[in-house]
């Protein structure tokens, strides 16, 4: 598959007001960082998780803070065992306990578990300024084979992903061919179509292991790639987090100052 996109970005490219659509998602998406019990802010431990993590006194000493309890997986179920008794913990999903929040994602093969804490004060990072000329347009081929792979996506979360294909662009006299894969959403039947990439501003004003990039459907096989609206993986909020290791050729040598800053 190939998305076929002509993009014509100068390095100084003339900026311009926001959109408004892109300007109140940029808000919502700051404000969620900033006040959600499960932000990545509030992230105290991710990890595998296999058949059972024990938390409080005595238990992984990460956890020792917490309620005595222990999260199980047996042949049948997942269950939290803790002072009030034993329940059924649903994947992809945030269960209490006490003042924390535990929620496991993946199958019973590739599973994680994060534990959410009080969520601190955080500064989260800005965004550049809006640039038109780095949005493009092109349509998406059908791939010449099958192909699907274990990875991270942008929440540090294993997921298995279709390859989609690649697409083709020219970003500030530069051409650039991109993996792109098609990345379920845990615990939903949604997919998106992503493209994690690498550019000259990675660790100069950009998160230094790259950024997310969603294409944007707009009818039949035509998608828009609007890289001002790139995105720091979780890793970029909170170390507890592991970062996806760079996609093989998902490199731009020109530095692209749009999207999601990383740092204050």
């Amino acid at each position: 598959m190939r998305l076929a996109i002509v993009l014509l970005a100068l390095p100084c490219a003339a900026t311009a007001q926001t959109p408004p659509g892109i300007a109140a998602e940029r808000a919502d998406y700051a404000r969620w960082l900033e006040t959600s019990p499960v932000s990545p802010y509030a992230a105290i431990y991710h990890q595998p998780f296999d058949r059972e993590l024990i938390f409080g006194a005595g238990g992984e000493p990460t956890l020792a803070a917490l309620p005595r309890a222990t999260l199980r997986q047996d042949l049948f179920r997942l269950s939290l065992e803790a002072a009030d008794g034993t329940r059924t913990v649903p994947r992809n999903r945030d269960v209490p306990l006490g003042a924390w929040r535990i929620r496991v994602n993946g199958d019973r093969s590739h599973g994680s578990v994060t534990v959410f804490g009080p969520l601190p004060r955080v500064a989260v990072p800005g965004w550049y300024d809006y640039v038109p000329a780095f949005v493009a347009q092109g349509t998406l081929e059908p791939p010449s084979r099958a192909e699907t792979r274990r990875m991270l996506g942008l929440d540090g979360i294993e997921i298995e992903a279709e390859l989609a294909g690649s697409f083709g662009a020219r970003v500030a006299g530069e051409t650039v061919r991109l993996a792109v894969y098609r990345m379920p959403e845990p615990g939903t039947e949604e997919s998106e179509l992503m493209v994690f990439f690498r550019d000259g501003s990675n660790g100069r004003g950009t998160y230094p292991a790259g950024r997310f990039l969603a294409l944007q459907p707009l009818g039949g096989n035509r998608y828009r790639a609007d890289f001002n609206r790139a995105r720091n993986p979780f890793c970029g909020y909170n170390g507890i987090f592991p970062c996806p290791l760079p996609w093989p050729g998902n490199a731009i040598t020109q530095a692209l100052e749009v999207g999601e800053r990383y740092g204050k």
